[in-house]
């Protein structure tokens, strides 16, 4: 069920980056299996993480105590090391606006919290959107940030609470062994 629930939100996420011209330079809607496009020389990867109002608030499995949920458009962001990836925060989320996250004011208050320092260990395992929605990161290119896997997982916090699922960067490394 929440898998599934994941593609729906993917799949309207992905038709309000194809339709909505109000958004200046968004980028290219993620394709089908869900994998960042590659960037333009010297540009960084870009996503969204579009946030819908959370109907199911709650602390039990799947569910977030917050009052927006953040869903990431990519699963997967496959990067290389010193590789620079900008996620940008949208409150737009589908075709309608009815379940359009309108309790998230404060986008500085979102966050990307990682389980390594992929992000290298100055970023202490987390990134913080600034006031115009827009998080930014670079790759570490010391390869024992990785912690021996290529599989970098992260989660959107509000605050110190949770607000999404855990959408992936993939990172090649000599010492991680076969990709997962």
């Amino acid at each position: 069920m929440k898998k599934l629930l994941l593609v729906s939100l993917l799949a309207a996420a992905t038709t309000v980056l194809a339709c909505n011209s109000s958004e200046k330079a968004a980028p290219a809607a993620a394709p089908a299996d869900g994998i960042a496009p590659a960037a333009a020389d010297g540009q960084p990867k870009q996503t969204r993480i579009h946030f819908t109002n959370n109907y199911h608030k709650g602390t039990n499995p799947g569910q977030y105590d917050t009052n927006c949920i953040g869903i990431v458009t990519t699963e997967q962001i496959k990067a290389d090391k010193k590789q620079k990836i900008m996620w940008k925060i949208s409150l737009i989320n589908g075709e309608s606006r009815d379940d359009e996250c309108t309790g998230l004011t404060d986008l500085s208050s979102v966050n990307l919290r990682f389980e390594n320092d992929v992000m290298g260990p100055a970023a202490v395992k987390k990134l913080t959107a600034n006031s115009g929605g827009v998080i930014q990161g670079e790759i570490s290119d010391d390869e024992a940030h990785y912690n021996n896997t290529r599989i970098q997982k992260y989660q959107v916090y509000i605050g110190d609470k949770k607000a999404g699922p855990d959408p992936i960067i993939v990172v090649p490394c000599s010492s991680c062994g076969e990709e997962e």
